[in-house]
């Protein structure tokens, strides 16, 4: 599963990268997108790796 995160980065980042076996965390400063365009990443993203074959796709393999 991938999930967007806003939230405000103390590290002046615009964004940071967590990923396990099972999931992918991607935390966006707050400053640089807005809840809908977070949801809309998230969407789309796991629209993708629905179709990806591998560990958390669900492709033809």
């Amino acid at each position: 599963m991938i999930k967007v995160r806003r939230t405000r980065l103390d590290s002046g980042a615009p964004a940071v990268v967590r990923a396990t076996d099972e999931n992918l965390v991607l935390t966006v400063d707050d400053r640089h997108i807005t809840a809908t365009g977070a949801a809309a990443i998230e969407t789309a993203l796991n629209g993708l790796a629905d179709g990806c074959p591998g560990p958390g796709g669900g492709g033809d393999s």
